[in-house]
């Protein structure tokens, strides 16, 4: 996809105008146009959705190359039943060949741009506007109807995102072979636009425009609300991240967008979120050395390792070999079996061999145990692979030698000799978010063991592109691949990303206060703004505009960890004095 990079100061003067929001045009009737009459009328035509014909409200504007209204926007009802839904407007005489676009927005939501093309005044004889070219919100229409309304209900049950059957026609739904709009031949221009055609709450997938998002947040915002939102469209790059590499190219400078945390061609973590978020398992780690880490000279932390050493547990390295390494236990004891949630889980039989991963702690400045995934062969060319080796050999899994992608460990049974023969790997480190009830379970120090890692794992996945940011410690400074500072301590189960900060977006419609009560607890009839809904959204707004996705408005989001006396909706704090730092209050589940 071809785009303008956008610098930082732009972008966020767009989102402080309210442009951004205009990007969720998702929703695109089919068919749009508009023709010139033979005075100064103009008659729409579109299909619409289903949702939309019962008397939904539209209004067209016209506007001129630099973007103004021309004359005086229409609204006009849809009837009920026909289709295509045809309206005719009047305005001034527009000027022999110059360029406009006609605008079609729902009434009720002025800023989202239900579709518009880009149209060309032809000469005065025929007085017909020229629509082709149009915009790229407008879909194009091919034999496998890409795009329109229903189509995953309509291909017998067909999965759009993975799982795909042998005589699959998912394909359709996203890309056109011939027309389509960018080099993947999607048939929207670029993955931003692709994603929300289906996905801004017309479609009946998920909707990532809706305000009243307690999972993931929203990018449905508003300037009044204060929203601040991933910038998924992919006007930034993955480096832009904060906490992240501003200089490096490779993955850093990949463009940021839907794709950058979701495989659109399925996966096993929940919500489609990719095991590898910024790519980082094609390139090769070098961090080696005792506190060796990027600021120090050292390239890259990359997810690959390759032809690496196992060592035996009774050999595990002293000084850092390497931010993962591989450790090979045999005739593992029961005890030692029980000890390990996942082991369990896996049913591990007594007396196995057992390689494992383990990773570096920078604060103990030793090795310990770890269960990050390792990646497998995403069918990709070449392919992709976590490999154990016998003399250079990769041991492929058998029944009896076991591989527990998933949590990064395999085991041979007892009287199999497979791991005691294997001496070497190349291995690939990558994040699994394991589906949870809801997001509490990510921070809920009293869940299950296997459910608390999952917390870890979430921490490891946005650290993927905000490095910086995952911590074992807040003691000291020496945290940080490319800086030093003091931080919260994130690598755990209770501090994880998503225990502060959604993953979409946030305004004042879906934050709350140091005592979990948001827009809706507040306006209740027992609500400190009952009946109230713009004092509270006054309340609820973030005092600093580019409010990092917060769950929590302004520095309640402290407050709601490190105050647990706070007993009343006492807005002067006049007890802020009870602070007690490190002090962790179990949120309400979100």
């Amino acid at each position: 996809m071809s785009k303008i990079k956008l610098s930082f100061s732009l972008l966020l003067a767009l989102i402080l105008v309210g442009m951004l929001s205009n990007a969720a045009f998702a929703k695109s009737p089919f068919s749009f146009g508009a023709t010139q009459n033979a005075d100064n009328t103009y008659t729409v035509t579109f299909k619409a959705l289903s949702t939309d014909k019962a008397g939904t409200v539209f209004t067209v504007t016209l506007r001129d190359a630099g973007n103004s209204e021309v004359g005086t926007p229409q609204d006009f009802t849809t009837a009920v039943d026909a289709d295509p839904q045809t309206f005719t407007y009047t305005t001034s005489a527009l000027t022999v060949g110059a360029r406009y676009t006609a605008e079609l927005v729902y009434k009720a939501n002025p800023t989202l741009v239900v579709a518009s093309s880009d149209l060309l005044v032809a000469d005065s004889n025929n007085g017909i506007i020229d629509t082709s070219k149009v915009d790229h919100s407008t879909n194009l229409i091919n034999a496998n109807e890409t795009g329109f309304e229903g189509l995953s209900k309509k291909r017998s049950g067909q999965k759009m995102h993975g799982s795909y059957q042998n005589n699959t026609n998912s394909c359709a739904s996203c890309h056109q072979t011939h027309t389509g709009e960018d080099h993947y031949l999607l048939f929207r221009d670029g993955t931003y636009s692709t994603c929300a055609a289906c996905h801004d709450g017309t479609m009946g997938a998920n909707g990532v425009f809706e305000a009243a998002s307690a999972k993931s947040g929203t990018f449905g915002g508003s300037h009044a609300g204060n929203m601040s939102v991933h910038l998924a469209d992919g006007t930034v790059d993955v480096k832009a991240a904060p906490g992240g590499n501003h200089t490096d190219t490779g993955a850093w400078g990949a463009e940021f967008t839907c794709a950058s945390c979701h495989n659109p061609h399925g996966s096993d973590s929940a919500r489609l979120l990719k095991t590898d978020p910024a790519g980082w398992i094609k390139t090769e780690n070098t961090i080696t050395g005792a506190d060796a880490v990027n600021k120090n000279g050292n390239t890259n932390g990359g997810m690959k390792f390759s032809n690496k050493t196992i060592y035996a547990s009774t050999a595990i390295p002293t000084t850092n070999v390497g931010d993962y390494i591989l450790v090979k236990q045999t005739a593992v004891a029961q005890a030692t079996i029980d000890g390990n949630v996942f082991y369990t889980k896996a049913a591990v039989p007594a007396g196995s061999d057992i390689i494992s991963t383990y990773k570096w702690d920078y604060k103990g400045k030793k090795y310990i145990a770890d269960s990050s995934l390792w990646m497998r062969s995403d069918g990709g060319r070449p392919a992709v692979m976590t490999e154990l080796k016998a003399a250079g050999v990769a041991k492929a899994p058998t029944a009896e030698f076991v591989i527990v992608w998933k949590d990064g460990f395999a085991y041979s049974k007892p009287l199999d000799t497979t791991v005691a023969s294997i001496d070497s790997a190349t291995f690939l480190i990558g994040a699994a978010v394991d589906k949870v009830t809801n997001n509490y379970d990510y921070f809920d120090s009293a869940a299950p063991t296997y459910v608390k890692d999952s917390g870890v794992q979430m921490s490891k996945f946005c650290a993927s592109c905000h490095t910086d940011y995952l911590s074992a410690t807040y003691a000291n400074a020496d945290t940080g691949v490319f800086t030093d500072a003091h931080r919260h301590q994130t690598d755990t189960d209770r501090l994880t990303c998503v225990r502060c900060h959604y993953a979409h977006g946030t305004d004042a419609t879906i934050m709350k206060d140091s005592l979990d009560k948001g827009l809706t607890e507040l306006t209740a009839v027992d609500g400190k703004f009952a009946g109230n809904e713009a004092g509270a959204l006054d309340y609820l707004k973030d005092p600093n505009p580019s409010s990092a996705l917060k769950r929590y408005t302004g520095m309640a989001v402290c407050f709601g960890c490190h105050d647990g006396s706070i007993a009343s909706d006492d807005t002067t704090w006049s007890n802020y004095n009870a602070l007690q730092p490190g002090v962790y209050v179990a949120p309400v589940a979100p």
